[in-house]
């Protein structure tokens, strides 16, 4: 199979000055929210300028506590906040970066953690951010949507809400999708990440539905200790893996995996609408692992064949739509309609006025496996489709054991901590280099530039390489592993032609 190099602008291997310029400037108003929450909580300024200007306090700071920062904020001495011969000239960012790296040697796990898990946070605290997300032109309904959720989380399940949520994703890819989902409108952008986290708590994606999984719902099923209607959820969740209702199968010629839907196996109230949208989350969770740079999306195929209004339910089509428009921006890369009756295009008219245009122009229809082959080469597509290759689905159940590894939690919120340790690291790492650009008025060094973003990208391999190495303690097993296609340690199997096995 031949790969066609997607090209496109906008993604972290490929962006314009300007749009390099859109992701720095998402990343300030990221640095300047957190800031002026921890500003609000402690009741101290913060210096004005660069969020490199913020490192200058930390030549006075000896250790790794938030009080010992605050005291150097609130020092008579700083109120100037003058440049501190350490930073001056020459190399300040480094410096700085320098500075993190020996206080976060020290105690920083054991103090911070401490102050995130007994810090109070209020609406009030947010006042800062909301009223410049306004000035932005956000809508008033998505900061109160916010400000209902932010009310109820402490700061410590505020940032692992963000650790989670990032998994073994470039950092930049991430903010990068909200760029593109709001057509580079910063604040607009900045309003989509964060109601995206808070999507993310409220259905509980990454403290039930990933760590229980698809062996904690079978064994729901055979459990008689609990309600019919309990066992009845996990005897849904399971069904659907078994029938094969969507699988994962293969590449397309761009190099993205591809999910099958059987749509005429879906029967409408054989589950709940919360099971159904469980499944659809679980499912595209799991393709989100396979997913290896460059590539960042993937593409569905839904197979027709043998569909009637019998198979027809809107509400699980609304929840896909949202998700792919809200809740996995830019993850989509193209879905393909293949197969569909004469009697689908009534429907098609309907779903078509929901879809956001960017969504629906991802959208195209198939009728033969020579129309499919334009997108998916005819070596990847299974035999039931008309394709070449000879494979068939086969659901491999859970084995009793295969998350006893979660069970050590000590383990689990050690590499935790490690991985908020990592990411304080980066976010400085990104204030340098936002410092050395962005704040360089006309004076950029590009070599110095470069070493900046060197560091920054080592450090982001770092935080990648933690994600593989905490991955068994939080996220239950699923198929992918079992089947071998998602090794230990990120490591993506592909079989012959390039296929997933």
């Amino acid at each position: 199979m031949t790969i066609t190099p997607d090209t496109s602008t906008g993604y972290v291997h490929n962006l314009t000055p300007t749009q390099d310029a859109k992701l720095r400037e998402l990343w300030v108003l990221l640095f300047t929210s957190a800031a002026s929450v921890l500003s609000a909580v402690y009741e101290v300024e913060l210096p004005e300028g660069p969020p490199n200007k913020l490192f200058e306090v930390l030549d006075r700071v000896h250790e790794p506590t938030v009080e010992a920062i605050v005291a150097a904020l609130k020092s008579e001495a700083d109120t100037e906040f003058k440049d501190a011969p350490e930073t001056q000239g020459e190399g300040k960012e480094q410096k700085s970066l320098d500075k993190v790296d020996s206080l976060i040697n020290k105690d920083a796990k054991t103090n911070i953690m401490s102050e995130m898990a007994t810090r109070k946070v209020t609406p009030e605290h947010f006042s800062a951010v909301f009223a410049s997300l306004r000035k932005r032109g956000v809508q008033e309904s998505e900061i109160k949507s916010m400000e209902k959720i932010l009310s109820q989380m402490t700061p410590e399940e505020m940032v692992f809400s963000i650790l989670k949520m990032i998994k073994q994703e470039n950092p930049d890819s991430l903010l990068l999708r909200f760029l593109r989902a709001r057509k580079w409108d910063v604040g607009k952008g900045f309003a989509m990440m964060m109601s995206n986290i808070l999507w993310r708590k409220e259905v509980h994606v990454d403290d039930d539905i990933l760590p229980k999984g698809e062996l904690y719902a079978l064994e729901q099923s055979r459990d008689e200790k609990l309600s019919a209607k309990e066992q009845k959820e996990g005897k849904d969740f399971v069904a659907q893996l078994k029938m094969g209702k969507s699988f994962l199968h293969g590449f397309d010629r761009q190099g993205r995996p591809v999910n099958y839907v059987r749509v005429k196996i879906h029967k409408p109230g054989a589950q709940s609408e919360e099971v159904l949208e469980r499944y659809i989350v679980h499912v595209i969770e799991t393709t989100r692992l396979i997913v290896v740079p460059p590539i960042e999306t993937g593409t569905i195929v839904f197979d027709m064949t043998g569909f009637s209004l019998s198979n027809m339910e809107y509400q699980p089509v609304k929840f896909i739509i949202k998700c792919f428009e809200a809740n996995y921006p830019e993850s989509l890369g193209q879905l393909l309609i293949h197969n569909a009756p004469w009697i689908f295009s009534g429907i098609w008219r309907l779903i078509h006025g929901w879809m956001d245009p960017v969504v629906a122009s991802k959208v195209h229809f198939t009728r033969s496996v020579s129309d499919l082959d334009k997108y998916i080469s005819r070596d990847q597509i299974p035999q039931e489709l008309a394709g070449d290759e000879d494979w068939k689905y086969k659901y491999i159940e859970p084995v009793a054991d295969e998350n006893a590894v979660m069970k050590d939690t000590a383990t689990r919120d050690s590499l935790m901590y490690e991985r908020m340790m990592i990411g304080l690291r980066m976010l400085a790492a990104t204030a340098a280099w936002v410092s050395a650009t962005t704040f360089a008025e006309g004076k950029e060094d590009k070599a110095k530039v470069e070493e900046l973003k060197a560091r920054r990208n080592a450090v982001i391999e770092d935080f990648k390489s933690n994600y593989w190495t905490l991955d068994p303690y939080i996220r239950a097993r699923a198929i992918t592993d079992r089947e071998g296609v998602l090794k230990a340690g990120g490591e993506v199997v592909k079989g012959p032609n390039g296929s997933v096995k």
